[in-house]
Order: structure tokens, then sequence, then C-alpha cells
């Protein structure tokens, strides 16, 4: 991997170059982004995934939909379709992504949208659906258009890091770029909350006088059976995930902070890892299923992301899982709340809306 690295170099400085040059374009104005009508929210980063922006949307839309008419806009990565789509009771992951389905399944009272030309994105929005907020999921990069917030999240993992530009590592551009953001939010940080580490981090983002910043985590909600055979084995009454040896599989960008968990509320973790949103094939559920018989314990249970569960819905894949029980760990993003942090996260928002 590190000689791998070396030798893409040459493609990363490329690639910062022409990113530089980009950015300095709009910057100046010579580019121009347009700004729209409707108030908007954009949740991005400037790395390859990773850092939580679904979770963060979801948080966003629990906070604003009891009061304002919301729609979310994705490029839809990896969906099989083209141009701009509207969600309804017949979409799929494949029609519009597997976070936009998530967004679709969790919230039924919001507008769920998918284009990859995000000014056309919004044009439609505003003509068909007419929200009162749109929030924008991955659009960072997106500078064709102006969000009204701009709202960043960094890795805590990687803040001091040295990081490579793409594709020899996984900026997709320079980190000066993070002075665009109206909102830093430092995602993924430790649960335990420090106030001397908050004080280090934010030395090393050094973030403008008009910058806020914020400290959010994970909270990892109770397991979910996914099929048949695992709401009969959740509905016992000595059931416990602690006495189970637990066969993870995910589709994700970083499992470490998953399994991590798991090792702590479970017998034992075994891992089956893929690449983020991987389109699984019935060659790879058959992989994990005979790698799950093989665990030598009647106690065990498939656990996936609820990511993951977008995509194991197809068709061809679901029937093949039906005689195992599999179940997904929902996540929800908390705010610190040492400083009043969640308080002030919400109130910035509510009071830009």
């Amino acid at each position: 991997m590190f000689i791998l690295r070396i030798l893409l170099l040459p493609f990363s400085l490329l690639y910062g170059v022409i990113t530089f040059i980009r950015n300095t374009l709009f910057n100046t104005g010579l580019l121009k982004s347009k700004s729209f009508d409707t108030f908007s929210i954009s949740v991005g980063n400037i790395t390859v995934g990773g850092t939580g922006k679904s979770p963060h949307v979801e948080y966003l839309i629990r906070l604003l939909k009891s009061s304002k008419k919301i729609a979310t806009l994705s490029r839809g990565y990896r969906r099989e379709s083209t141009g701009f789509i509207l969600a309804d009771n017949n979409s799929s992951y494949k029609d519009i992504g597997d976070e936009p389905m998530q967004f679709h399944s969790n919230f039924k009272d919001i507008t769920v949208a998918v284009d990859g030309n995000r000014r056309r994105g919004i044009s439609n929005l505003e003509k068909e659906i007419n929200p009162d907020i749109i929030l924008l999921d991955d659009c960072f990069q997106h500078r064709w258009i102006k969000p009204s917030l701009n709202i960043i999240l960094l890795d805590y993992s990687t803040i001091g890091d040295k990081q490579f530009m793409l594709p020899s590592g996984e900026l997709r551009e320079w980190k000066i770029g993070i002075k665009r953001a109206d909102i830093i939010i430092v995602s993924k940080s430790p649960n335990i909350y420090s106030p001397i580490e908050n004080r280090r981090i934010t030395e090393l983002i050094n973030p403008n006088p008009r910058q806020k910043i914020f400290f959010s985590y994970i909270a990892y909600k109770e397991i979910v059976p996914f099929n048949n055979t695992a709401k009969q084995l959740f509905k016992k009454d000595d059931f416990n995930i602690k006495n189970f040896k637990v066969n993870v599989f995910a589709g994700v960008a970083k499992v470490g902070h998953l399994t991590d968990y798991l090792q702590i509320i479970s017998k034992d973790v075994i891992l089956s890892e893929f690449n983020d949103h991987y389109a699984f094939k019935p060659a790879d559920i058959l992989g994990i299923t005979n790698k799950f018989k093989e665990i030598i314990s009647s106690d065990k249970i498939l656990i996936t992301t609820e990511k993951d569960t977008m995509r194991l819905k197809d068709e061809r894949l679901f029937p093949l899982l039906e005689e195992f029980p599999v179940f997904y760990l929902p996540i929800e993003i908390k705010f610190h709340k040492t400083s009043e942090d969640e308080i002030t996260f919400d109130q910035t928002i509510l009071e830009n809306v």
C-alpha cells in the first residue's frame, strides 16, 4: 500500500494543482457560484467518505422537520439511474442510492431527491416542491452553487495527521478549503468529553473568528432485527447480545468504530469487510453465510449497518439471508453537552434558518 501511494504521488500533485486552480477561480469570482431563494444547508467534507455526513443530515432533519418543510438533495452515489429523481414508494437504492434511500425510509414526511447536477436539482425542487429548507448531502466541493450555510465535517482521528491528495490519499482538496465553511464539526470524537483535548483540536484546526466549531460523537442504539429469523430470536426473554458471537459484515468507509463498540457489548466479533457502498452480489452473501456457519457456537448472530440494509433488501439477496439471524445497528449523532455545545449547535442552525 505504501509503495502504491508513492507511485501515485505525481497524480496527486496534478490533481492538487487542478483543484487549487479551480478553487481560485471560484474564490476570485471568475467562476460564479449561484445562490437560490430557498435556504440551503450543505453538509460535506474534504476527504473521501467516513466522516459521518449522512447521520449528521439525519440530525438536521430531526431538528428541523417539525417546523419546516424539508427536502434533501444528494447525487445518489452508485445509483443505476440518471438525472433528477424524487423518491417515492416504489424507489429502491438502485434508483436513488443507499444513503438517500435511508433518508426516505426513516423520514416519510420529507422530500428526498437526487441529481448529480445540483443546480438543476435545487431548481426542480423549488418548482415542484417549494420546500422551506434544502439539505445538501456531500456538497462542499460542488461550488457551482452557494449554500446559505456551509457545514464541514472533520474526522477526529485524522486531525493533525499528514494527509495526501487523491488518488494517493483521501483529500478531495487542500485543507485550506476548510476556511470556506461557516460551521466546523469534529465528528467521531470520543464519547468522554475533555476540555483540554477540545482546545488542542481547535488549535490544530485554527478556525477563523467567524467559524463556529462543535464536537459530535456516535451514539449506538439497540440492535434491530432485519429478517424474521432475527425477530424470532430477539423475542426470546433471555436474548442478550453479550452472550453472542457476532459476525459483522459491512460496506462502509470506516468500520473500526462499529467493531470496537461490538467488542465491548458482545462475546466476540468476526469481521467481513467490504468497500464503501459495496453492491453485494449473491456470491458475497453465500461467502458471508458460509463464514457464519463455520463459527463454533450455537449463540451467534450476523450484524450489519443500517446503510447496508438498503442494499440487502435486493430481491436477489434477501432470500439468501432468510434462515440466518441478521440484525443491524442504527446510530445517531450527539453533540457534547459540556459548554452547552448541543444547545449552541441547535440554536445556531435555528437562528440561521
